[in-house]
């Protein structure tokens, strides 16, 4: 009987529902997408970050979990990319300068647990902000350095701070001014206890030059003294240009003697050091008798201890900032923040999880007093913050909150309350897909905006590989992590599966393909992108599981091994992936008619004299009905191409691959639903296959009654 065909061209992603497409397939794991051909890889695999074997795990071998980590691109062609990551309660700077290979400990740090989400890094200018809902939120300045080996400990100590301010600065100390005696010429006779300082600047007729261009206060008198007064506050200045509050003021008085020399003082004030990140000191008094205060100076330095004010009051013109326009750091807890319209963007931590602050505009160190907003209670606690394109998306333990406008007139609405993102460290954005995340029940997208007219949409794409996703751990969501990989241009997201309190599963989204795919056997603990779109990830165990065990940071490539060993003192790359594709369950139109499969032909890439092994199953039955013999990924009724490594130079001729059929006989049984499965350790490429078959009417059987 002449058989039918079923063919599909090119294999689609995983489809766990059913029916299935005949294109989609039930498992396709360790298997990454051939542009050429749209087809399906086993070029996949993992290698140490320093692929020199001579380097074993150094200089990470001693750590254990790599908790977070994140990768900081300050210049074009990677030229100033620096790594930061956490390990072990110690945030690391991964130092590479002049060939180096080293790691710098920058501060202690909370070690997270099982459940706990990891540290969350944003990046602004060439610094980074982290939050992990413990310890306070710290800003890195990770460049410049020189050399590894001239690398101070205090350069080490600089590197990292406190973000914001936590308390106004300490009262400014002034000195007493000592006037001049009435009728002494250009001297004082008078007596004074404790400092004081005898600043004196001619007044007009007196003053070779610059008549009346410097001094405080009225500098004559008539039949009586005249009383001065004035009041000083000062303020710190950070790196970033915010400014703290101010501190409270102190007055400084002297008296003008009736029939005095006709001169001016300035004042002394003794004003306090700041903070770490403290450049100037900014100087504001008032007129004299006055309360209003105005600028005077910056201290460009966080060195010297006095100031002399010499400056005529009259020039005073720049009102001091309200006391609201810069308060005390109010997030002092806080588990996530983003960059969003140049402002700094933080959750309240734990007491305020419904609560956002945002700093001033490029000012990320300073706070007003009304700048925040206060999220509606049913959404839960803030879980995550995403800046994408022209809004900022607030996700919640119980919903998604959207934020748009400019500063300092932001607003919020709610995009969605039943669906929600505990696992902060999977959010991204996938080109022509939107921001994909992990959500308890699912992957979904957010695509669209508000601006124009358009309309935001959430869309499910996890649904083809629902079955996987059941497998999440939920008490351990937070500990999920994604990215998107321009290099594989593939979504990868890592979560904890089966009761495992760290990421032990992996699935893929291939834009390519619009399809999924899983990775099992990747030890990914954390995850971000490297400055070429490659992907680098932190072991999730590393020393833990005992000496010369792989530890620290690692690459998604082509490599084909998944990591490797130290043995003998000496690194083993490991084995290459096991790669498994499983076809759809096929009922080629009509599940009722039984069909006999007879043949089934892959259609490959020739990659050499590798081997592939193929099982067939029936009926959602578990164990195969059949294994077949090892098969070549060579054409079969042509000369076979000669292999790398083994073709000889001079005598043979390189070949490019070629699309070929291998066809394989099937043991034939009847049967309602067919699939194949493919099994291979070797370089394959997989394009499409197809299903002979005969149908001789034979129906199934009448249902069981008993």
């Amino acid at each position: 009987m002449k058989g039918q065909t079923l063919q599909v061209r090119v294999v689609g992603g995983m489809e766990q529902s059913l029916p299935q497409e005949p294109t989609s397939a039930n498992l396709i794991d360790n298997w990454t997408v051939e542009r050429s051909t749209l087809g399906l890889s086993s070029r996949i695999g993992y290698e140490k970050y320093r692929p020199d074997p001579a380097d074993g795990f150094t200089p990470f071998g001693s750590l254990n979990r790599i908790d977070s980590l994140f990768v900081m691109q300050q210049s074009t062609g990677g030229a100033r990319q620096s790594i930061l990551f956490e390990s072990g309660g110690a945030l690391y700077l991964y130092y590479e300068v002049g060939q180096a290979n080293v790691i710098f400990n920058l501060g202690s740090r909370f070690v997270p647990t099982a459940t706990d989400t990891a540290s969350v890094y944003a990046q602004y200018g060439d610094r980074v902000v982290i939050t992990n809902g413990y310890d306070s939120p710290v800003i890195v300045r990770p460049w410049p350095l020189p050399r590894a080996s001239e690398v101070t400990s205090a350069q080490l100590a600089s590197l990292s701070r406190q973000i914001g301010w936590y308390g106004p600065p300490p009262q400014p100390n002034a000195l007493r001014v000592a006037t001049i005696d009435a009728g002494t010429p250009m001297a004082s006779a008078n007596e004074y206890t404790g400092d004081s300082t005898t600043n004196w600047y001619p007044a007009a007729g007196k003053a070779s030059v610059f008549p009346n261009m410097f001094g405080m206060g009225a500098e004559q008198a008539g039949a009586s003294d005249v009383r001065n007064v004035f009041q000083f506050a000062v303020s710190f200045i950070s790196d970033t240009g915010s400014e703290s509050p101010r501190s409270t003021t102190v007055d400084v008085t002297w008296s003008i003697e009736a029939g005095d020399n006709n001169v001016r003082y300035a004042p002394t004030l003794r004003i306090p050091l700041g903070p770490p990140g403290t450049v100037a000191r900014r100087i504001y008094g008032t007129l004299n008798g006055e309360r209003d205060l105005f600028f005077i100076a910056d201290v460009r330095n966080n060195v010297e201890e006095l100031y002399h004010c010499a400056r005529r009051e009259v020039s005073f013109s720049v009102p001091a900032p309200q006391l609201v326009d810069s308060v005390i750091f109010p997030a002092p807890r806080a588990r996530c923040c983003a960059i969003y319209k140049s402002c700094l963007w933080l959750d309240g931590g734990a007491d305020e999880g419904n609560r956002l602050y945002f700093s001033l505009p490029t000012y990320i160190d300073q706070f007003a007093a009304a700048d925040f907003i206060a999220l509606a209670s049913n959404g839960g606690a803030v879980t995550g913050l995403y800046a994408h394109y022209n809004n900022l998306l607030v996700f919640r333990e119980n919903g998604i909150d959207i934020v748009t406008g400019s500063y300092p007139n932001f607003s919020v609405q709610s995009l969605s309350e039943q669906i929600a993102c505990r696992s902060p460290q999977t959010i991204d954005a996938v080109p022509g897909q939107g921001v994909f995340f992990l959500a308890l029940d699912g992957i979904y997208s957010i695509s669209g905006g508000l601006d124009g007219g358009s309309t935001v949409q959430i869309n499910e794409v996890g649904a083809p590989i629902g079955a996987e996703l059941e497998r999440l751990t939920k008490e351990c969501a937070g500990r999920a992590v994604g990215k998107y990989s321009p290099t594989e241009r593939a979504y990868h997201c890592y979560f904890s599966a089966n009761g495992n309190d760290r990421p032990n599963l992996g699935v893929v989204y291939h834009v390519e393909k619009q399809g999924w795919s899983v990775r099992s056997g990747f030890p990914v603990g954390c995850i971000d992108r490297l400055f070429n779109g490659t992907l680098v990830f932190g072991h999730h165990t590393g020393n833990q599981a005992g000496q010369n065990a792989p530890a620290g940071l690692f690459v998604l490539s082509s490599t084909r091994a998944m990591g490797g060993t130290i043995v003998e003192d000496e690194y083993k790359p490991g084995d290459p992936p096991v790669s498994v594709y499983e076809s759809a369950w096929h009922d080629f139109g009509d599940a009722q008619v039984k069909k006999q499969v007879q043949y089934i032909t892959l259609w490959i890439m020739t990659t050499g004299s590798v081997a592939l092994v193929v099982d067939d199953f029936k009926d959602f039955e578990y164990e195969p009905i059949g294994t077949n013999g090892v098969y070549l990924a060579q054409p079969p009724d042509q000369s076979p191409q000669p292999v790398y490594g083994t073709a000889v130079i001079g005598s043979d001729t390189w070949q490019d691959t070629r699309l070929a059929p291998i066809r394989i006989a099937i043991a034939q049984r009847s049967c309602s639903w067919f699939k194949f499965r493919l099994t291979t350790t070797d370089d394959l490429v997989l394009v499409g296959y197809e299903l002979e078959y005969t149908a001789r009417g034979t129906n199934v059987i009448a249902g069981r009654t008993t």
